[in-house]
């Protein structure tokens, strides 16, 4: 049975795992030519680690994360398209 300060230090490495998986892929979009379906599945691979890491928390991936993507799309000069939005929007059309 893992002691509350374990279960703090295991939820620290998970939170750290999802923001550098994050960061990457926001390094990654600013950084490389991408096509509109690799930005649908790169954005889906990082909420499914999401949703791995932390059951449950979609809506927290939601307000966080979702808005740091778009905003290095924005930035990075590609178009909303419908097909993103669908992913950011978790798979709801």
């Amino acid at each position: 049975m893992q002691t509350g300060s374990e279960l703090l230090k295991d939820e620290d490495k998970r939170i750290r795992r999802l923001k550098i998986s994050a960061d990457l892929l926001v390094h990654y979009l600013m950084t490389h030519p991408t096509t509109q379906c690799e930005v649908d599945r790169l954005i889906d691979g990082v909420r499914r680690l999401a949703r791995t890491l932390f059951p449950g928390k979609d809506h927290v991936f939601d307000l966080i994360y979702l808005p740091r993507f778009r905003r290095a799309l924005r930035d990075a000069g590609l178009p909303a398209r419908r097909p993103m939005l669908r992913v950011l929007r978790g798979g709801k059309p």
